[in-house]
């Protein structure tokens, strides 16, 4: 005998994939994909940098710092290594003189490296999530002393430790005054500089505005005299 359900619609198994599927939907919206993360610790004097990488399916990283006509340069490193997640050493290849090469897959990096003119540079071969420890004694975010590219956020530690927490980030204030933050960028560059510098610069400024101010006036009074004699 023929069923009677046997041409019927499966109303009940279509509703069922469709709410799995809304709720592999919303699983991989709430559960944030893994970053490539980037954490730089400068120098107590300004002169270095040390570096902690987080890699995540990723064959190659570039070790890159500015030239002089801006243009990019070796990144001078030591004390490289590259740990795959079992804890294995793995050994980097030079792609290029500015891009080591791995085999794909999931890396801590740490290196050091030297630092000029107080010049904080990276270029990355897809978007990271970078962060940037300043020492206590270096400011930055000034637009002319020392600016911060490609929508960089500047935080004090002492003053903003809440707002970095709710990122992620942990800073040691015992030796950390200022962290800048990146995200998903393909390339960060800032400048810092000495507290110091802040002073002399006012007075510089301030040099100029005088001497502005002496050569307007000059200027008035010359051409106050050419108008009374016309």
């Amino acid at each position: 005998m023929r069923s009677a359900n046997r041409d019927r619609p499966d109303h009940r198994g279509t509703a069922l994939r469709a709410v799995t599927a809304v709720l592999l939907i919303g699983i991989l919206l709430i559960v944030p994909a893994s970053a490539n993360t980037a954490t730089y610790y400068i120098a107590e004097n300004g002169a270095s940098f040390s570096a902690e990488v987080t890699l995540v399916n990723q064959s190659g990283y570039m070790l890159i710092s500015p030239g002089f006509i801006g243009e990019g340069a070796e990144l001078k490193v030591t004390n490289l290594t590259l740990t795959a997640e079992n804890g294995t050493i793995v050994n980097a290849t030079k792609k290029n003189s500015m891009q080591i090469a791995f085999p794909e897959g999931n890396y801590t990096l740490v290196y050091d490296a030297p630092l000029d003119g107080y010049l904080m540079y990276a270029q990355y071969l897809s978007p990271f999530n970078t962060t940037v420890f300043l020492p206590a004694g270096f400011h930055t975010n000034n637009l002319i002393l020392g600016p911060v590219s490609n929508d960089g956020k500047t935080y004090l530690i002492d003053e903003e430790t809440t707002q970095l927490q709710e990122q992620g980030i942990v800073p040691n204030a015992t030796q950390y005054e200022t962290v800048v933050v990146w995200t998903d960028k393909r390339d960060i560059q800032m400048r810092f500089y000495p507290a110091s510098y802040e002073k002399y610069f006012v007075i510089c400024m301030g040099l100029w505005f005088v001497l502005f101010c002496a050569v307007g006036y000059r200027y008035w009074r010359l051409r106050r005299k050419a108008d009374q004699y016309l």
